[in-house]
This record gives structure tokens, C-alpha cells and sequence, in this order.
């Protein structure tokens, strides 16, 4: 199947000669209606898409790769509309056809076939998921997930095997308005490449403003105003070779070693997927422009030059460019999964998911493939192309058993348009928020009396440290995990301070932590169950707010940090990291590990994976409460 990355089909039969290239000599054939060399930027682009998605702390800037499909997306639309118009063949309706032949056969298989496994490797994960599904299949997923954003709740659940999806929705929207862009075009004729040029100019400016200005990062990141610059810039390319391949000969328009240049112009593309952070402010202010304007002068040099992009035809980079729309759809399903099963923190794991995308990648083709032209009279056929055959049926008719579970799931979501995703889990938490006030304002209220009690009534270390574990002494300072474990503590613990709230981060934990103390309310014995909402190190302002944090509590008290297990969380394994050389380097401080528990036991969890359910909350109650026995009889 052809995909959005493939070629765009152009008819060159009425075209000059000096412009039809046979692929054996200059690059275009017009019976296969294929440019030599997008194949391998394909590959290079999914390539380093992937390794940042599966390696994302060595591979930090490998996102960049979308820059480059969006600039190849802009020239193809460009390059094939200009012929199809010079050709009197552009209409609208064989337009939109032939993108939504390319784009959805692939995507619904993918969709509907990650929710039929998902319903019995991860059952509940996707339950809400019919919305999310709506907004991919309708192009606006970019725009739905930043909405979704806006609220924590769904944003947790919404971490889901469909994340990627944003750049899809992206890529839908500039199809959807390039025939209006290119009807201006047309009626502007001779400064038709200055309307996109300047089009891509205001977007490009639009995204370092909004940057400069404090716009948070996704919205920067996902909006297509902020992102079509390079659809644009990649859209005047294709304009203008569309009119000026006829007016110049066949040779390369730079008198320049193009291998050479392709070779430099690649430094700074390795640079930054190496070293360009996401969270850089570089790289919206001016770093995405540039590299957009680098992957448009390789795009330059590969159609350029016809012998360079054969040269780079290779049947590896062919393979790879030729299936990179599927490898990015099964990209985030795989992931995911292994993420939810624990299965990415080997290398070997890491290498089996790439493994299992590119399976999967070539799995859909040949499943569409048999949907599109299947071939039953086989007898004739050797034993090899029948035996490859059957195999193709048989995974037809798993795959349409899968698909219909995936459908019964997604028929069987809320679509409710009042109900974002996690809002029962939402509900839920916010009754335990309301039950922890209430049960601390009572406590509040019986403390000094019970200060009192305790001091004549503790007289020795049993003593104490029977008190400290029904919570006397005790404060607890955490974020949404440890609000729907409260009741459970409270019951083990019911003389401890727990002050814990929905989308904290470690700042405002030492805001807390701070508050607290003026008012003397912060104990000997701090728990704290913090890191599901950010890092704890590296990044500001986080890693200021979790040094002071660590000031206010200072040396004297005994420090008891719960470790963080949020199978989507970028920064987990760094936290969990962090908090074990914290246990080696201060004596006052101690882990409490729940990962291990948490990852061990996927059913002590909500559906998002981080939020312990009834049986979850009791098995983390009781852990903190086990701790904090053993640690203190130590002490």
C-alpha cells in the first residue's frame, strides 16, 4: 500500500523529456511516477523518530524528524498539484480521494487492531478511547489532545497508544487546506512561491513569539499554525520546481559536489538529535526554523541531483521509506505496551519492540494488499508463494477477529461530549480529596489535646514508636497517587497529617512543605510521594523546588520518599534513579519502593496505569506503614 510518506503520484507523460527521467539515469520514471531519494529521507526521518521514541534519553532530539515529513509532505502536494493542473487533470474530488485511499486503510487497521489486543493484554486502557479514535480519524487529534491537556485528569489517562497521533492531525489539516492555498496560488501565478513563502514566514514567527511569550510547550508543539512553516516552505520548493524544471536543462542547477553538500548539511541533523531537548527554549525561538531550512536544502540536493538519489536507493533505505507511515502508526501501540508490561528496560527488550514494529509495518501491507487483490486460485503456484499465501489468509481472519473486538470497544466507549476521559477516576479522587479534609480538619481539631496526652503518656521508645506508627509526628506530603490511597493510610495510620493534592509537582510540594512548617504543623517523620508530575532533577523549575524542598526538611527529620511508578512518565526511571543515591547519601533519608510492587501487580491499578484502585491503595498503605516500622525501629 502507498502511504502519505510515498511518493505522490504525478502524471509525467505529457512533460518535456529533460524532465522524465528514467529511474536507471536521472531519477524519474513516468510509469513508476517516482523521485529518487525521498525513500531514503523517509528513512532517515522515521529512523530517528524511532530511536528518540525507544531511546529517548540518548536520542533527546529525534522528534525532529517530523520537521522533515512535513517539509516532504509540502513539496509532494506542491510538485504533484502543479502537474496535475498544467495537465488539466486537478480536481478536488480525485484529490481527496486518492489521500484518504493512502492515509485510512492503514490507520483504522492499526487503531482497531491495537484496541482488539489491548482488550486482552490491557484490558480497561482504552475504554474511554472512542473520542480520542474520533479525533485521529477526523484530523484533529493535535487540537483534542491539548484540549484534553488542559485537564490533569485526562491528561493522565490520556496517555495512550494513540499519542503520536497528534502529527497526523497535523498532516490531515494541511491537506485539508492546501487546494485553498493552491487555488490562490494559481490565481496569483507569478508570486504564488512569495504567498507560501510568506505563509510559512508568519508561521514560523508565530511559534518563536508565542515561545518567547511563555506558551507552553505543547501548545507550541502540536498546533498547526505553529507547525505548517515547514509544509509551506517545503510546499514553495515543489512550486517552484514544478516551473522551473522545464526552463532548465538537465543538470544540476549548483555547480557543487551535492554528495558533499548532503554530508554537511547532515552534522547539525545528527547535533540535534543527539543534544536538542524538546524543552529547550532554542528550539522554538529559531531551532525548528533552522532545521527546517537544512532539511529543505537536503530535499534540494537529493531532487537536485538525480545519480546522488539513486546512489542513496538502496533496498534497505527503499524497505524503510517505503513502509514509514505504517512504522509510524504501530510506533506508540508497541511502545506503549511494552512500557505498560515492563518490558523496555532491557536493551534486548528495546531492540524486540523495534523488531516487532517493523513486523507489524509490514504485516499491514500485506494484509491490505490480500484485502485489495486477493488471490484464492493458488494451486498453480509453487510451495513457497502458497505457503506465503495461506499465511497472509490466516492472518487476515486473526486479524479480522481481533478487529472486531476492537470495534465492539470502541462502539462500547462513553461518547459522551461532558465526560472527558478519567472522569470517573477524577470523581473518585476528588471524594477521597474531600474525605481527607474533612478527616484532617477533625484531627486538627483534637491535636492539641492529643499533644498533651501523648507527652505525659509516651514514656519511652516503644512507646514513641508505637505512637509514630499510628501516625503521631507524622506528615505526609503527596500529589493525586497518595489522595486515592488517604483512606487506606488512614486507617493504618490514623494520627498522621496527610496533605496531598491532585497535579502536584515537587515545587509545590516545597510550597507545602514550607506552608507547614510556619505553622508547625510539619513533623519529625515526613512522607512524601512526590515525582508523577515531573522530574526531579535536570530540569527547572523543578529541580530548584526539589533542593529546597530538601532544605526545609532538613537533616533532623526523618525523610521517607515513595518511589514513583506512572508507566508513561518520561522521567520515572530518573526520579526512581535519583531517590536511590538520595538514600545512599543521607542518612536521615529512606525509599519506600513501590515500583516493584506497582509494576508487579498491573491490577492493584486504575486504568491509567498510576493510580492505585481499592486493592492497590490498601497493598500502598500498607507498605508505607511496614517501612516506616522497620526504618524507625532502626532508629
Amino acid at each position: 500500500m502507498k502511504n502519505i510518506f510515498k511518493g505522490v503520484d504525478v502524471d509525467l507523460s505529457n512533460l518535456p523529456e529533460c524532465i522524465t527521467h528514467s529511474n536507471d539515469k536521472e531519477g524519474f520514471s513516468p510509469k513508476t511516477r517516482y523521485i529518487a531519494g525521498l525513500d531514503a529521507l523517509r528513512a532517515l526521518a522515521i529512523t530517528i523518530i524511532t530511536l528518540f521514541h525507544v531511546f529517548p534519553d540518548t536520542y533527546v532530539g529525534g522528534y525532529i524528524g517530523v520537521c522533515l515529513f512535513l517539509v516532504i509532505t509540502g513539496f509532494l502536494l506542491a510538485y504533484s498539484s502543479s502537474y496535475d493542473y498544467l495537465a488539466e487533470k486537478f480536481s478536488i474530488g480525485h484529490y481527496f480521494l486518492k489521500r484518504l485511499k493512502r492515509l485510512y486503510p492503514s490507520l483504522l487497521l492499526v487503531i482497531l487492531t491495537t484496541v482488539g489486543v489491548y482488550h486482552f493484554l490491557l484490558p480497561n486502557v482504552l475504554e474511554d478511547s472512542g473520542k480520542e479514535i474520533v479525533s485521529i480519524c477526523l484530523g484533529f487529534n493535535n487540537w483534542w489532545q491539548l484540549a484534553m491537556n488542559a485537564d490533569y485528569f485526562a491528561r493522565v489517562v490520556n496517555a495512550s497508544p494513540f499519542t503520536h497521533m497528534w502529527f497526523l492531525g497535523v498532516e490531515i489539516e494541511y491537506i485539508m487546506l492546501w487546494p485553498l492555498l493552491f487555488g490562490l496560488c494559481m490565481l496569483l501565478k507569478h508570486q504564488k512561491i512569495k504567498l507560501l513563502i510568506l505563509a510559512g514566514l508568519i508561521s514560523a514567527s508565530m511559534l518563536a513569539t508565542m515561545a518567547l511569550q511563555g506558551v507552553e510547550i505543547s501548545r507550541l508543539y502540536y498546533g498547526t499554525d505553529t507547525r505548517i512553516f515547514s509544509c509551506l516552505f517545503g510546499g514553495a520548493m515543489g512550486l517552484w520546481f514544478a516551473e522551473h524544471r522545464e526552463s532548465v536543462s538537465c543538470q544540476k542547477l549548483l555547480n557543487i559536489r551535492y554528495d558533499i553538500l548532503l554530508g554537511i548539511l547532515l552534522i547539525p541533523v545528527l547535533a540535534a538529535t543527539l543534544m536538542l531537548n524538546g524543552q529547550n527554549l532554542f528550539l522554538y525561538t529559531g531551532g525548528m526554523q533552522l532545521l527546517t531550512l537544512i532539511f529543505c536544502m537536503i530535499l534540494f540536493t537529493v531532487i537536485d541531483d538525480p545519480i546522488l538519489g539513486n546512489r542513496l536507493e538502496s533496498s534497505t533505505l527503499k524497505w524503510i521509506g517505503g513502509h514509514s507511515y505504517e512504522i509510524f502508526l504501530w510506533q506508540y501501540p508497541v511502545l506503549f505496551l511494552f512500557q505498560r508490561q515492563g518490558w523496555d528496560e532491557t536493551i534486548q527488550g528495546s531492540v524486540l519492540a523495534i523488531l516487532m514494529i517493523l513486523a507489524l509495518s509490514a504485516y499491514s501491507q500485506a494484509i491490505l494488499d490480500f484485502v485489495r487483490h486477493p488471490k484464492l486460485n493458488i494451486h498453480n503456484e509453487g510451495w513457497v508463494l502458497r505457503s506465503q499465501r495461506y499465511t497472509i489468509v490466516l492472518m487476515a481472519i486473526a486479524s479480522a477477529v481481533i478487529i472486531c473486538f476492537g470495534m465492539r470497544d470502541v462502539l462500547a466507549s462513553d461518547f459522551n461530549p461532558e465526560h472527558k476521559p478519567g472522569y470517573k477516576l477524577k470523581m473518585e479522587l476528588e471524594q477521597k480529596q474531600a474525605e481527607l479534609e474533612k478527616a484532617q480538619a477533625e484531627i486538627e481539631r483534637a491535636r492539641a489535646i492529643k499533644e498533651a496526652e501523648q507527652a505525659t503518656k509516651i514514656k519511652n521508645e516503644q512507646e514513641r514508636l508505637a505512637a509514630q506508627l499510628r501516625g503521631a509526628g507524622v506528615t505526609m506530603i503527596g500529589d493525586s497517587v497518595m489522595v486515592g490511597a488517604s483512606s487506606s493510610i488512614a486507617k493504618l495510620m490514623p494520627e498522621a497529617y496527610i496533605d496531598a493534592l491532585s497535579c502536584r509537582d515537587v515545587c509545590g510540594g516545597f510550597e507545602t512543605a514550607q506552608k507547614l512548617a510556619q505553622e508547625n504543623k510539619l513533623g519529625n517523620v515526613v512522607v512524601v510521594a512526590l515525582g508523577t508530575n515531573g522530574p526531579l532533577l535536570k530540569h527547572e523549575p523543578y529541580a530548584s523546588g526539589m533542593q529546597n524542598l530538601l532544605n526545609i526538611l532538613g537533616t533532623e527529620r526523618q525523610i521517607f520518599w515513595i518511589t514513583t511508578y506512572c508507566s508513561y512518565s518520561q522521567w520515572m526511571k530518573m526520579n526512581n534513579q535519583y531517590l536511590a543515591e538520595l538514600e545512599k547519601s543521607r542518612p536521615n533519608f529512606h525509599v519506600i519502593d513501590w515500583y516493584p510492587l506497582a509494576k508487579g501487580h498491573p491490577d492493584w491499578l486504575h486504568s491509567d496505569g498510576t493510580h492505585p484502585n481499592i486493592e492497590g491503595a490498601s497493598q500502598y498503605a500498607k507498605l508505607i506503614h511496614e517501612t516506616l516500622k522497620n526504618k524507625l525501629t532502626v532508629h
